[in-house]
């Protein structure tokens, strides 16, 4: 199965020279026919802990009162919905309801199908992803016949379920291991449904200011692509993580050969591991788990970056919109990867279920 194959990802590591003939630029959606016979997945021995490098300074700010309003809306709008796990289980029963649904209606037995109909409309109100889909629907449908009032209260709807949806709350520098002892910053964005990845620092075969790998997040029912199951966890590293399904998501990632030529987009998942991502290049078997930089590694990359004011102008951009987010993370209590010691965490024994 090809989930299977993605948990045999994280201990496959790419040490060949990558030189690629062709220049396809077309971003592969179709799902992937592999299959393996074992499962091979590796995690670090500890979950990533929290860095106190942000926490004396932050605890001085004074959070204003339209902040403070703010951030109290977006924790409303998020507990209006369920995530994680819990929202897996939720679609699967909601499954195993519309196939109940359907024989009710073959046996018409009205009371019920209105019962089952009822549950299913409850799930389906819990589930950010579905809000978000149906509200674009209709947001569409009122901007065609020019119902702009309509159009305006749907785009609203729309919008909160979305930033409910953390594949959308990626936004900001991450760092990651690309190879041996190589390590790279990059700056994640958003245009429309399609998260893309810029590298902030650069490397021989794809420099800086490129796209390093973008993914689709677009609602199944939008994009018309059959749908990637979630990867499975073991039960060691389901306890561990505190987490059983990582879900994930179609994508392409860039790979060139030195002097960035020969270079193409091949196909790729995006992987969701709680707070944190990992993301693959299918046919290379590489896969490159990223987390939020310190302060400290941040500032180190700045240094060694080449000195061109363009890129260092960047990378600081891309620095202070990560502080706001962490900011933003500390005052709402949540937990990040703040890889301060980032050599010692990659050089750590796996996990293997």
């Amino acid at each position: 199965m090809l989930a299977v194959l993605l948990l045999a990802l994280f201990v496959l590591e790419t040490r060949a020279f990558i030189s690629l003939s062709s220049t396809r630029h077309a971003f592969a959606s179709s799902h992937l026919a592999m299959t393996a016979t074992h499962q091979d997945w590796e995690l670090p021995d500890e979950v990533p802990s929290e860095s106190s490098c942000f926490s004396s300074d932050l605890s001085q700010l004074k959070m204003s009162e339209t902040r403070r309003r703010r951030l109290q809306h977006e924790a409303a709008i998020r507990n209006k919905f369920v995530s994680g796990d819990e929202l897996i289980l939720l679609r699967q029963h909601a499954l195993s309801l519309r196939e109940e649904l359907q024989q009710a209606r073959l046996l018409q037995a009205t009371r019920r199908t209105h019962e089952l109909e009822q549950q299913i409309l409850k799930i389906q109100r819990a589930d950010a992803e579905f809000v978000y889909t149906m509200n674009l629907e209709r947001m569409y449908m009122a901007e065609a016949e020019g119902r702009d009032e309509d159009y305006q209260e749907y785009h609203k709807l729309a919008m909160e379920a979305r930033s409910a949806l953390p594949q959308y709350n990626l936004d900001g520098l991450w760092v990651g291991k690309y190879g041996d002892d190589c390590y790279e910053m990059i700056n994640v964005t958003y245009v429309g449904d399609t998260l893309i990845a810029y590298k902030v620092t650069g490397h021989s075969t794809v420099p800086s200011g490129e796209i390093s790998f973008q993914a689709n997040l677009s609602p199944f029912n939008l994009q018309q692509q059959e749908e990637l199951e979630p990867i499975e966890l073991g039960d060691d590293a389901a306890q561990q993580w505190e987490c059983k399904y990582l879900p994930r998501f179609s994508g392409t990632g860039q790979v060139a050969s030195s002097g960035f030529t020969n270079r193409q987009f091949v196909q790729g998942q995006l992987i969701m591991v709680k707070d944190y991502f990992s993301f693959a290049w299918i046919p290379l078997g590489h896969q490159v788990f990223f987390g939020r930089p310190s302060a400290e590694l941040a500032l180190k990359m700045m240094q060694e970056a080449t000195p061109q004011s363009r890129e260092r102008a960047h990378l600081q951009r891309c620095m202070e919109e990560t502080i706001l987010l962490q900011e933003e993370a500390q005052e709402e209590h949540e937990e990040y990867f703040y890889s301060t010691n980032q050599a010692d965490y990659y050089n750590q024994k796996g996990c293997f279920e």
